[in-house]
């Protein structure tokens, strides 16, 4: 049963035709399950199935589908991480997250694809097989949350769980055309392993839709280590508002230190003028921070708790973490993690830090850093390939790729990816905002602003058919 009015409109005016009985919830399952039929076998961005969905008839988004990424554990489904280490596992029980989507109203119909244990900025394993990107079927949509991304775009699902540890929502956001934003630390329940650089949200085709997802999800979990970053109202109550002139500093080519295409940079120039009709300060400035070791810091941590994470799974699976069960990029970051000392590692940590209060002292100036998402647009499929890759030679692929996203997951700062702009080739290309720890607010209100302005819903009409 295909409703087309649905696929025109966002999740939270699907909720309320629930409500108010101009649809059923059975309709509103069957319509995405048919689309799903029809796209999906072809992108491959969900991948299992959740049997005995535990529908839900009231919350704010009661009869509506979700989608978990592979890397969350929902009560009976597979939780395979993209690994060929999981197969065969079932999640026991759900996490808090998945709880919260259900305490919200949300079904969980299914699970979307991801790189192995989610560690490359592809969605392409030999375990789960590679997404497509349905903007353009040669290119990536990006990764690790590139299968919700996917379905989300091809209108498979009205929005989906994703996760960012550095940028896995905002670069799936920004090849695909979908709005990504990656909340404050500590905002939403964080992972205890990657030293907690990973957050969890949402991809969805609108600003107020994501709003909405974070505040049903937002809230600490004892034992994390982080504070709540406090707010006064909640932020789908708070978007329509102004958020006042703001400063906004914006740097198409981070001042030369980083090759930048020269059409990714317009995105950023475009996007500053777009903000700069809408009334707000431009000035083009970059912080004084160091880039390179800040990155250099990020690996440590990104390594060391990687292999600590895909232990932990492998044993809950009863299995070894190495060959045949996991990839040679996969294998060679055990290794490289277990070259590290604990003096390295502590070293890292005190680099970010220190990085990290530069980096406020900026935005005690300035009120939105615009800067690209990525060097480049889409990357071809086939270039992250971690079954022939090791993990020195993907780290190489990514500095030419995705070196920017990982430093508001270091500073723990909210950033989004919006999409405001289309090459001539009609592939999107978002543009990335940053703001200071703590005003995730600002960022949804220009977010909300740009949407209004240069609305970009009618463009998915042009890949959903």
């Amino acid at each position: 049963m295909y409703i087309k009015e649905l696929s025109e409109i966002d999740g939270i005016a699907q909720a309320r035709m629930v409500k108010e009985g101009a649809v059923s919830q059975e309709e509103v399952l069957l319509h995405y399950r048919m689309i799903q039929e029809e796209r999906n076998p072809e992108l491959n961005a969900i991948v299992h199935e959740v049997k005995n969905a535990d529908y839900r008839k009231d919350g704010f988004f009661a009869g509506l589908p979700f989608l978990i990424k592979d890397l969350n554990a929902v009560k009976g489904a597979p939780l395979t991480y993209g690994s060929k280490v999981m197969e065969g596992f079932t999640a026991p029980g759900d996490e808090e997250i998945v709880r919260r989507y259900k305490k919200a109203g949300l079904n969980i119909t299914g699970k979307t694809n991801t790189p192995e244990f989610g560690f490359t900025p592809a969605t392409e394993s030999q375990f789960l097989g590679e997404t497509i990107n349905p903007w353009d079927r040669t290119r990536s949509p990006g990764g690790s949350s590139g299968g919700a991304a996917v379905a989300v775009a091809a209108g498979m699902i009205p929005f989906a769980h994703g996760s960012d540890g550095g940028g896995s929502l905002r670069i799936p956001a920004s090849n695909t055309g979908t709005f990504g934003f990656k909340p404050t630390r500590g905002r939403s329940p964080l992972t205890m392993y990657l030293n907690s650089l990973s957050v969890q949200h949402a991809l969805t085709t609108s600003v107020r839709d994501s709003a909405a997802l974070l505040d049903i999800i937002e809230g600490p979990v004892p034992g994390t280590g982080y504070g709540f970053p406090e707010k006064d109202l909640p932020f789908f109550d708070t978007i329509g508002e102004s958020p006042g002139k703001l400063k906004i500093a914006y740097a198409p080519n981070v001042h030369g230190n980083i090759e930048i295409e020269e059409e990714v940079q317009e995105v950023v120039r475009d996007a500053a003028e777009k903000c700069a009709s809408l009334g707000h300060e431009v000035e083009e400035v970059y912080p004084d921070f160091d880039h390179d070791g800040m990155m250099e810091a990020y690996i440590y941590l990104w390594v060391v708790g990687g292999a600590l994470s895909v232990d932990k799974a492998a044993s809950a699976n009863n299995k070894a973490p190495a060959d045949p069960f996991i990839e040679k990029m996969l294998f060679t970051l055990k290794e490289k993690a277990a070259g590290y000392s604990a003096l390295e590692y502590e070293k890292a940590r005190e680099k970010v830090f220190l990085e990290t209060q530069k980096l406020d002292r900026f935005f005690e100036e300035y009120d939105v850093l615009i800067n690209p998402v990525n060097h480049k647009k889409a990357l071809p499929l086939g270039r992250y390939n971690g079954e022939e890759k090791t993990i020195d030679e993907i780290l190489s692929v990514s500095e030419i790729y995705a070196y920017l996203t990982p430093i508001a997951n270091m500073t723990g700062q909210p950033a989004m990816s919006v999409p405001t702009y289309w090459t001539k080739e009609n592939l999107p290309i978002g543009s990335h905002f940053q703001a200071r720890y703590g005003r995730d607010k600002v960022l949804f209100q220009l977010a909300r602003q740009l949407e209004e302005a240069f609305p970009w819903k009618e463009k998915y009409k042009e890949i959903r058919g």
